[in-house]
């Protein structure tokens, strides 16, 4: 003979245990994407800032191609992002200075890798005023 307690546990049927399980699986989903998302979007706010900073520099002191480019590797490695000469174009017209960065990182989730595509722009008038 069973009791009235063990009788209403076999009564129900689950679903506040499956409901609660679900939660708490989304919810450890939700914190390893977080822990594995926010470095890099991070590091790509840091980069952006850093490239229109760059660009405003360049345009404010007329630097040259190379030494842009060499400034913007250095910004990349600052904020652990490896950029190469590729990965950054400098194009000069009417006046202003554009740079786009256009580069990409390789995230490693647990079963399966994915590369994220980042692209950065930045223009500024050439000339002090």
């Amino acid at each position: 003979m069973r009791s009235g307690y063990f009788r209403r546990l076999n009564e129900t049927e689950g679903k506040g245990v499956v409901g609660c399980l679900l939660l708490i699986v989304l919810a450890g989903v939700a914190v390893y994407l977080g822990i594995v998302f926010a470095p890099i979007l991070y590091a790509d706010f840091n980069l952006e800032s850093g490239v229109k900073t760059e660009v405003s520099r360049a345009g404010a002191h007329a630097l040259d191609d190379e030494t842009i480019i060499k400034d913007m590797i250095d910004l990349g490695r600052r904020n652990e992002i490896r950029l190469t000469r590729q990965n950054i174009s400098i194009e000069r017209f009417a006046g202003q200075v554009h740079i786009r960065v256009h580069y990409s990182v390789r995230v490693d989730f647990i079963i399966f890798e994915r590369d994220l595509t980042f692209k950065t722009e930045g223009s500024t008038f050439v000339g002090t005023l």
